[in-house]
């Protein structure tokens, strides 16, 4: 079927050749008309009846403009389609013409579904070169909309190369586009791309938070954006938090709309999803089939970024399936296709190959593979994860409101132009103070709302919404503010990590509406024991940080012995009969050699490991 494809591309771009000599003059009105259709927006791009009207253009005898220029947008629909094999034939038929026209607003329009095709081939380095080229050349003459679009590419591409500052940075850039376009489907696209950098950190409450918005303003606008992947995407990350309830509710109605319509690349990644789902359920021959299956089906649409993440898939089903020759096999493609993608992802290749050798025998390799893993994740991560806890996400929220606040504004101009040109009229005077007065209060009435908003906002960026406790962007920042102020001969701090034991069970046994009221009972336990000074907050689901300025490591020890017992004997009967709570910490103090907030917060959360991993309701520190 490819070889036959590709046959029939040649015979196409052969024909093309050929034609160039008899090719009739310039059509400067179907130029513009084609040009005109390129600005449309990506769901209007995105229509049957606008590849229908493409194609009907192509029927003609056209110029070699036009014909290319025709060709770029059929390529444009099939990309945003999920259809990249047919996208990448019509850009080989258009190349020939294109190199010919030799105009720059024809070339920028064939790199900008360029760049599409090359992600969706897995070959980032050259989208992002022609990204990146692209945006510098048009950011002063195209619409938002499609200046947004190419932005978050960038940002999204950036991600996958690790480059998670840098694609923040695009982020915001995106957002000032998506608002600036009026464009709906541009911002739900923004709030994805954000969940998905999000997820790449881990930071699941976050990336879910994005993707929510980005339902939510997609359901609100049927008529203007659809994006389908956001279900699958929302699935992955209540998968990656451990709901696996809401995982599969979502799973389930992201196979019914690839069911309902026909999308195979939709179908793909939903199988995929779910076998990663199936994996943490520990259902390893389920998770085969589903993953075969999702491996299937992107090679039938020719979707190859996803390949790397396949084969490092089925790489870990085969370890746990002890086929341990089908493992190597698909680590050695995995990778392969990490040098295709040029992703610098080796810290997770290294661990399962070190698994590997483990199986083999080979303990020396195996530690080495394992330690260079280490190494390679805190030097990959560490930074990124610094930054994102200290980005501004209020000032997203306040952006949004003043999206959706357009509709008002535009409403007010009109009725400003309507107030100039009753000035002629001198019985409409009254009428004129009065619709002034008007707009005076309700241009007050917005300020007040919106700085009560921002207030509001500010406060619920800061603060866990179950615990009413600091969350994690306050507490880092607090941390971060103390490490600061701490060196030699100068404040020392103490951090004590802890989290609550067996707690995924207590959620199973009794319900999540009872695990929700354990981790509320944790402020109360807190409260009881820690000093003013200290600051305790929510930095996961059920995993707690506490900032103790000026404790060494001894009273710090003290402190978390006084938290475990309190957990042990505190009266959760009153929240659930039967129902008993304890925590495992982890303790350690600052010391001069820390150059990082990393390493202290890294030895504390080590610390908390080895407490769980040695029988949990215990506290481990730094001398123990």
């Amino acid at each position: 079927m490819v070889n036959l494809t590709k046959s029939l591309a040649f015979l196409l771009l052969l024909g093309s050749a050929l034609s160039f000599a008899a090719a009739p003059a310039d059509n400067l009105p179907l130029q513009n008309q084609l040009y005109s259709m390129s600005k449309l927006t990506i769901p209007e791009r995105s229509q049957e009846s606008f590849l229908t009207k493409v194609q009907s253009i192509l029927r003609n005898e056209l110029d070699p403009h036009s014909e290319a220029l025709a060709n770029v947008l059929a390529a444009d629909y099939y990309i945003h389609t999920n259809e990249p094999l047919r996208a990448r034939e019509h850009l080989n038929i258009a190349k020939p013409f294109v190199n010919t026209v030799d105009k720059p607003s024809l070339y920028q329009e064939y790199n900008y579904v360029l760049m599409l095709v090359l992600r969706t081939e897995g070959n980032l380095k050259e989208a992002k070169y022609t990204a990146d080229a692209l945006y510098r050349d048009v950011r002063e003459s195209w619409p938002d909309n499609k200046l947004s679009d190419i932005v978050l590419e960038r940002a999204y591409i950036n991600s996958y190369l690790y480059r998670y500052q840098e694609a923040f940075e695009l982020m915001e850039l995106a957002l000032s586009h998506a608002y600036e376009s009026n464009d709906p489907f541009q911002l739900v696209e923004t709030y994805n791309v954000f969940a998905i950098l999000y997820g790449s950190l881990n930071d699941y409450p976050s990336s879910i938070d994005y993707l929510k918005k980005s339902i939510e303003i997609m359901e609100a606008n049927p008529q203007y954006t659809q994006n389908t992947y956001l279900y699958v995407n929302l699935a992955d990350s209540y998968r990656a938090s451990e709901d696996f309830e809401q995982a599969n509710t979502y799973l389930d109605k992201s196979f019914q709309i690839a069911k309902d319509t026909n999308d195979v690349s939709l179908k793909a990644y939903a199988h995929q999803v779910k076998g990663r789902l199936l994996v943490d359920q520990e259902n390893y021959e389920s998770a085969l089939n589903h993953i075969l299956t999702s491996q299937k089906l992107h090679k039938e649409v020719g979707e190859e970024l996803f390949s790397f993440e396949i084969h490092t898939e089925l790489t870990r089903i085969y370890l746990e399936l002890a086929q341990l020759d089908k493992a190597k096999l698909h680590l050695s493609l995995a990778k392969e296709h990490a040098q295709q993608l040029g992703s610098q992802d080796t810290h997770y290749i290294n661990r399962l190959e070190s698994e590997l050798f483990v199986e083999d025998g080979s303990f020396e390799q195996a530690y080495e593979l394992l330690n260079e893993s280490y190494t390679q994740y805190r030097k990959q991560f560490n930074d990124n994860l610094t930054y994102v806890s200290n980005l501004s996400r209020e000032q997203l929220d306040q952006e949004r409101l003043v999206f959706e606040n357009k509709l008002l504004e535009q409403e007010n101009k009109l009725n400003s132009q309507y107030v100039e040109e009753s000035r002629k009229y001198s019985y409409l005077l009254w009428v004129l103070i009065l619709l002034l007065l008007l707009v005076v209060a309700i241009a007050l009435w917005i300020m007040l709302r919106y700085r009560n908003l921002a207030k509001a906002n500010h406060q619920m960026a800061f603060t866990d919404n179950l615990t009413k406790m600091p969350n994690r962007r306050h507490v880092f920042r607090t941390l971060e503010l103390q490490h600061k102020a701490s060196g030699p001969g100068r404040k020392t701090y103490s951090v004590i990590l802890f989290d609550i034991d067996f707690f995924k069970s207590i959620n199973d046994r009794f319900g999540h509406n009872i695990g929700d009221r354990v981790i509320q009972s944790t402020r109360d336990i807190c409260e009881a024991v820690l000093r003013e000074t200290d600051t305790i907050g929510r930095i996961g689901g059920e995993e707690f940080l506490i900032l103790l300025p000026d404790t060494e490591l001894k009273a710090a020890y003290n402190i978390a012995e006084r938290l475990r017992e309190y957990f042990e004997t505190y009266n959760f009967e009153d929240i659930a009969p039967g129902l008993t709570v304890t925590s495992s910490f982890g303790v350690t103090e600052y010391l001069p050699e820390d150059e990082t907030l990393d390493l202290v917060v890294n030895r504390a959360d080590r610390l908390l490991y080895k407490a769980k991993n040695e029988g949990r309701n215990q506290v481990m520190a730094s001398f123990a």
